[in-house]
């Protein structure tokens, strides 16, 4: 939901058409602390009630518009410093995840696997 509104689609695939969702659920549970997956689950969990409280309706009513100023308020720690981190990993993943799939890689940084060619018929000169 959120990693959605934080790259969404457009006249490019976004980052939930591009699986983005399972590489930043892979890093969290690889790579970060107990502790800071269970602070991240408590934050993500509270977000619908937040979200509530400040817009008069529930989430799943929400514009676009809506969830991305509800983001602008976890982001800049108008809910808490725990809700503010949350954001930052949860935004920092999600980029790391978009520009390091196949689709950004080639299509919009000109990424080459192995760049340069291999000419195996030409004399090595001594």
């Amino acid at each position: 939901l959120w990693i959605g509104a934080i790259i969404p689609e457009s006249k490019i695939p976004g980052a939930v058409s591009l699986g983005v969702p399972t590489f930043v659920k892979t890093m969290l549970k690889d790579c970060y602390e107990p502790k800071a997956q269970t602070s991240f689950q408590q934050v993500l969990s509270q977000i619908p009630t937040w979200f509530q409280t400040e817009n008069g309706h529930a989430l799943t009513a929400a514009t676009s518009a809506e969830k991305e100023q509800f983001l602008f308020l976890l982001e800049k720690g108008k809910l808490g410093t725990d809700a503010q981190k949350a954001m930052a990993t949860l935004k920092g993943l999600t980029i790391q995840g978009y520009v390091s799939t196949e689709y950004v890689l080639v299509n919009h940084l000109n990424y080459q696997m192995a760049p340069g060619f291999w000419n195996p018929c030409v004399p090595v000169k001594q």
